[in-house]
């Protein structure tokens, strides 16, 4: 499970600056387990942000250099469903 530096839990929806605090985003989808990467045919665990610029995927290395900023909670749904 992800969380922000704070210790609160990522979720959809969340408002978040990416990018070192640059680039503000919408987190539209959490991958935690090694089933959703498999739902959700990515290639590992991480988070996609939906940015002015389109989508991006940060692995959880990516994640560990350059963590997600909290904005605030949001009320997004999510671009992508698990069919399970």
């Amino acid at each position: 499970m992800f969380k922000y530096e704070g210790g609160s839990v990522i979720l959809i929806g969340d408002n978040v600056l990416i990018d070192k605090g640059k680039m503000p985003g919408v987190v539209d989808l959490v991958v935690n387990t090694p089933a959703e990467v498999k739902a959700f045919k990515v290639a590992e665990i991480g988070i996609m942000v939906k940015v002015p610029i389109g989508l991006v995927y940060l692995t959880q290395k990516w994640l560990k250099e350059d963590p997600l900023m909290f904005v605030s909670r949001g009320k997004r749904k999510p671009l992508f469903k698990m069919n399970v």
